[in-house]
């Protein structure tokens, strides 16, 4: 029913709306009655009409900040991809998970194939890590309660007692890696994106095969990776003064 509202249509019927839903009168105005009382809808009861309410406002400027911040991350995902030649993915987190919201291909037929919606465990991935790591620890594990810990791979992370000790080293040196923990025969490194308040909105990774992933090309990779994570923090107005900026560890 909310979808029947659009700028030409800013106020609409209850018959109107229960013919745009595809749904029974009593059903949409039962319906109707919980959207006014949680204000994502208004009515005006002397026109017996409906409007959008107040309530969709912070869902809008969400997917608004978004969009900004893909749009904002292309150019330096693109270079990323070039000059490390490993897929360059910014993700956000979701409903306890991690979902693609921008990606760039390096220029050669070996590489991480991915796509923009695809979903991964927050504590199997290196972005998800990268996120849980500038949370505080209650939170990260209320998530994980909440979500549970399966085992997206042999190598993925299963118990919070381990995957606190990886936070730690996430926290220590400012990037997180997957260890074939999400995709068996894909390696990533992540990190945050923190926006003024220090709160992490998102997380910058390059991915691709094992193989790519080992001593001190990790170490490079994680270099490039935080260089741009760091770029795009500051952009969004965050002053990190170490290597890692941290909300609370309790």
């Amino acid at each position: 029913m909310l979808a029947c509202f659009k700028p030409a249509s800013p106020e609409l019927t209850l018959a109107e709306l229960a013919e745009g839903s595809g749904l029974k009168k009593a059903t949409a105005f039962r319906l109707l009655a919980s959207l006014v009382d949680t204000g994502f809808l208004r009515r005006d009861s002397e026109r017996n009409t409906y409007q959008v309410g107040a309530a969709v406002l912070p869902i809008a400027s969400a997917f608004q900040e978004s969009e900004a911040l893909a749009a904002l991350a292309e150019p330096r995902l693109r270079r990323l991809a070039d000059e490390t030649g490993q897929t360059a993915t910014l993700a956000l987190a979701d409903n306890g998970g991690m979902v693609n919201l921008s990606l760039a291909y390096p220029d050669r037929p070996l590489r991480r194939t991915t796509y923009v919606g695809e979903r991964h465990s927050l504590h199997s991935t290196a972005t998800g890590k990268a996120i849980a790591a500038a949370l505080r620890y209650g939170e990260v594990e209320a998530l994980l309660e909440a979500n549970g810990m399966n085992a997206d791979t042999p190598n993925t992370i299963v118990t919070w007692d381990a995957f606190k000790v990886e936070l730690d080293e996430v926290r220590r040196t400012g990037w997180a890696f997957d260890d074939e923990e999400a995709i068996l025969g894909v390696r990533c490194v992540g990190a945050a994106i923190l926006d003024y308040t220090g709160r992490p909105v998102a997380a910058v990774s390059v991915a691709g095969a094992t193989g790519e992933y080992e001593g001190e090309a990790i170490e490079r990779l994680a270099r490039e990776v935080i260089a741009v994570a760091d770029l795009l923090s500051r952009e969004l107005g965050h002053v990190r003064h170490d290597q890692v900026s941290l909300i609370g560890a309790e």
